[in-house]
């Protein structure tokens, strides 16, 4: 039960959260967004949230990039075998490496936010909240096209262990976005609010300086 609370709801909630804070702090794609949902007539359909909405799609996946909920991916390797690097790196002793050397037992961290905001993999950009790279025909870098995992980012794992529910949470992130921002409007509570990441094995929005994991909005209802 706590493994299905932690990875089905906790997770998708933060993004929820992660994504009304962009849209808060980016009003101008927030006006767009809901100009985008405004025109689609009725309840957006699960093929639509799966295969249609593009400028929805890449504000969701924008914030998955940048906002992944979970930290990092840990593996141990069942056997010896030798890592190829994309491009040499200098070791602290000053060699030059272009591979690692990894025993078996070994535990492996991949920090998944380090991947996904990269300048060297997304470029110099990587840090910025942009939906249109996910709409513009070169928009991803070949760097970040040579990461197999789902869209290029690792927010869902890779490979056997990878996230089997991503398909459901990115459609529930989706139909509950569109409901939120085709009715309501969100602001910053303050500009100057300096907002940070709560430590832990989530990633939470909280603001700087104040206790919790908060981050106060105003909200007020969409007139037309």
């Amino acid at each position: 039960m706590n493994i299905l609370l932690i990875a089905g709801y906790e997770t998708t909630s933060i993004s929820l959260t992660w994504t009304l804070l962009e849209l808060a702090r980016n009003t101008d794609i927030q006006t767009k967004l809901r100009e985008v949902l405004m025109t689609s007539a009725g309840d957006p359909t699960y093929d639509q949230f799966s295969n249609g909405l593009p400028y929805l799609d890449a504000v969701v996946h924008e914030t998955l990039r940048l906002h992944p909920p979970a930290i990092g991916l840990t593996r141990i390797a069942t056997e010896d075998d030798v890592i190829p690097l994309s491009e040499p790196v200098h070791t602290r002793s000053g060699k030059v490496v272009d591979s690692i050397s990894v025993a078996k037992g070994t535990h492996i961290h991949v920090s998944i936010p380090c991947i996904n905001r990269s300048n060297s993999i997304w470029g110099p950009d990587a840090k910025d909240f942009r939906p249109e790279r996910w709409l513009e025909e070169d928009g991803i870098p070949k760097k970040a096209q040579e990461i197999q995992a789902y869209r290029h980012i690792l927010t869902f794992s890779d490979g056997p262990r990878t996230c089997l529910g991503k398909g459901f949470a990115i459609a529930e992130l989706k139909a509950v976005l569109t409901v939120l921002v085709r009715n309501f409007v969100f602001a910053m509570r303050d500009r100057s609010d300096k907002v940070e990441i709560g430590r832990g094995i989530l990633q939470r929005p909280k603001i700087a300086g104040e206790v919790g994991a908060k981050v106060p909005l105003y909200v007020r209802r969409y007139e037309g």
